[in-house]
């Protein structure tokens, strides 16, 4: 009769599976295989979160930008640290004082969405994944070709591959008070400039107001030279002011506000830029506000001036604006011929 072996068979036979032995040499052998890998990715997911952090970082100070050129006087009505827009306010983010580590959300660049070239759900956070700090000076003022001009500083810093801000005794992650931005360890960040802003705006405008200012001035010697009567004591910067006989009552230039200046470009009826030969865009500032023009207040050389020192010739005009902040800008024109 045939005999049957009763020997065990081993369980990993009976169950498809191994040992622990055969696991731990398994694991053994992989151990060096993983780290040689880990030793060979790391560096270059670290190289490749560093190009996607600083392109995040572009981005975003790219809209931040344009959002400042655009919307330059709602973000400088402000005083305080915040940036204002009329599609909503962006509050700044500091790091956790005791982790160091960013709190914005999906949120917090949602008013900057139509300048972002992606969504604002992702543009918060840096190439590694972290939520990214944004920092901001209050309103601050300088002179720039002899105007006060105000602005303020953005800075938006990535924590980097640690996920968190730099804040140690040596050297701390921060925007100062005056818009000077210091970054520490493997932190990466970028500056919006608002005074660069507000210089490039200031020049353009400047400059509309002057061209302005000019075509003005070439107005009134033009109207002058037509006058077979010409008379110097003419003002001949308007028409319909008084005493009659001392304005140019057949000019088609209008009489302004005598309290305060007026707009350039009017809902309807005759324009004043056109009688000025000029197109809309040259009588709109750098903020996208209506040039005024004041040729009968006090604040000008005019007939009616309160100021009898200031009825008399060389008449002038102005070319008038307000700047973000409040500040009044204006550009004389000087009745010569």
């Amino acid at each position: 009769m045939a005999m049957r072996s009763t020997r065990p068979t081993p369980a990993h036979a009976a169950a498809g599976g191994f040992t622990l032995t055969e696991l731990a040499i398994v694991l053994a052998a992989l151990v060096p295989l993983l780290l040689f890998v880990l030793d060979v990715l790391g560096p270059m997911l670290a190289f490749q979160g560093g190009i996607d952090t600083r392109q995040r970082l572009a981005e975003v100070r790219q809209a931040f930008a344009a959002a400042y050129r655009d919307r330059a006087l709602s973000i400088e009505a402000e005083t305080g640290a915040r940036f204002v827009l009329p599609e909503g306010a962006i509050e700044p983010v500091l790091p956790d004082a005791v982790s160091g580590r960013c709190a914005s959300t999906p949120q917090t660049l949602a008013p900057l969405a139509r300048w972002l070239a992606q969504s604002a759900s992702t543009a918060f956070r840096d190439g590694f994944a972290a939520p990214m700090c944004v920092l901001m000076t209050t309103r601050l003022a300088r002179s720039v070709a002899g105007v006060e001009v105000v602005y303020r500083v953005v800075a938006i810093v990535a924590p980097g591959q640690n996920g968190r801000l730099e804040r140690g005794p040596g050297c701390t992650s921060a925007l100062s008070a005056e818009g000077e931005l210091t970054l520490c360890g493997d932190d990466e960040g970028v500056r919006v400039d608002g005074l660069e802003i507000a210089a490039e705006q200031l020049r353009l405008t400047l400059s509309r107001m002057q061209q302005v200012a000019s075509a003005y001035q070439a107005y009134f010697q033009t109207r002058a030279q037509a006058d077979p009567a010409r008379d110097v004591s003419i003002n001949y910067f308007a028409s319909g002011g008084t005493p009659a006989v001392r304005w140019d009552s057949a000019g088609a230039m209008p009489l302004t506000a005598c309290t305060t200046a007026s707009p350039l470009l009017v809902g309807s009826g005759a324009q004043p830029f056109a009688v000025l030969g000029l197109a809309p865009a040259d009588v709109t500032d750098a903020w996208g506000q209506v040039l005024l023009y004041d040729n009968c207040s006090n604040g000008v050389r005019n007939p009616q001036n309160a100021d009898t020192a200031l009825q008399t010739p060389p008449y002038t005009a102005s070319i008038v604006t307000t700047l973000p902040g409040g500040a009044l800008l204006r550009v004389n024109a000087v009745g010569v011929w």
